[in-house]
């Protein structure tokens, strides 16, 4: 900080970061409630998250905090082209959902500063089966525990149009 801001503002912030780590201080008791929590629960900052970031949030989700796929403009030469396009890319997130189902999705792991650490997979495996519901002041997180492992359903938006494909084994 002292060689971003003025001298006087370096002072005080200084002051407040040696308050907060002092022995007894506001930092050690934070710290030893994270520590309890880490204990009690698989990943301490889930619940924050998903109330916080997501499930209180009312911006646009693809937007600012679901991940989104934008694909390159396509040129297709004919309907049959784009309909083959169409009939790869439900093949390959149909594929890609057999394998998260049965849980054979190796586990991802961290780059940069903490590379190696394996990563939490709740979310990708809650990534075809969960919803948010909207409400008034927060939504809910619904989750769909299929009886089948079976896709049944595809869903398709076009030019704000929306068409639902059923029976995909027939």
């Amino acid at each position: 900080m002292k060689h971003l801001v003025a001298e006087e503002q370096f002072q005080k912030t200084k002051a407040v970061v040696e308050r907060f780590g002092k022995p007894g201080g506001t930092g050690e008791l934070l710290q030893k409630k994270l520590l309890e929590r880490s204990e009690k629960t698989y990943n301490w900052v889930y619940d924050y998250w998903l109330e916080d970031m997501y499930l209180n949030q009312r911006l646009a989700l693809p937007v600012n905090s679901n991940p989104a796929m934008v694909f390159p403009k396509q040129n297709f030469k004919d309907r049959k082209d784009s309909l083959r396009f169409a009939a790869h890319l439900i093949t390959g997130v149909l594929e890609y959902k057999e394998r998260i189902d049965s849980r054979a999705l190796p586990v991802d792991f961290a780059r940069g500063q903490l590379a190696g650490t394996p990563l939490c997979m709740k979310q990708y495996y809650r990534l075809f089966n969960t919803y948010r519901r909207p409400g008034l002041k927060q939504d809910t997180l619904v989750i769909h525990q299929p009886e089948s492992l079976e896709p049944e359903h595809i869903m398709v938006t076009c030019q704000n149009q929306v068409r639902m494909g059923a029976g995909l084994g027939d």
